[in-house]
């Protein structure tokens, strides 16, 4: 017996789009969290950031995965998603930096004084201060969007 194909984006059934994008909503900013203690806490860094790091990739794949999965449901759904899509379009540009920065403030940790001199090691912690905040911002758009563009029939009633 052949099993009928599901639509892409669909499994048993149920869009993708939504189960991703709460893995995304969750990791990021928990990641925001730990890049911002790890920026000002070399020890946490040192003891705590390849866990950081882990986290951060898995989140930054939730991220793409639930736009490339938006990408699919937005052709199976029949809703203004607009602005959702364009703001979900550019979150795994924003939050790829904050990744790409706790490797380095991990590298730079780890490997003790020996890596960057102090100026290069503030400004790696401010520019990743930077980055995890505007990740959280990012996903607070994206999901704030996409949560009025579902559910905004709610208030007009």
């Amino acid at each position: 017996m052949f099993l009928a194909a599901e639509p892409l984006g669909m499994i048993a059934g149920l869009p993708l789009h939504p189960l991703l994008v709460h893995s995304a909503v969750v990791l990021v900013p928990l990641v925001a969290v730990g890049a911002l203690v790890m920026s000002y806490l070399p020890s946490f860094s040192r003891r705590h950031g390849k866990l950081i790091l882990i986290l951060a990739l898995v989140a930054q794949v939730s991220v793409f995965l639930a736009k490339l999965s938006g990408e699919a449901f937005s052709e199976i759904l029949n809703k203004e998603v607009e602005k959702h899509a364009e703001l979900g379009e550019i979150a795994p540009l924003v939050t790829l930096p904050m990744v790409v920065l706790i490797y380095l403030r991990w590298r730079m940790d780890r490997a003790g004084s020996s890596i960057g001199n102090a100026a290069v090691r503030r400004l790696t912690s401010v520019a990743l201060v930077i980055a995890s905040l505007a990740s959280c911002v990012m996903i607070f758009l994206v999901g704030h969007s996409g949560a009025s563009s579902v559910w905004g029939w709610i208030e007009k009633l």
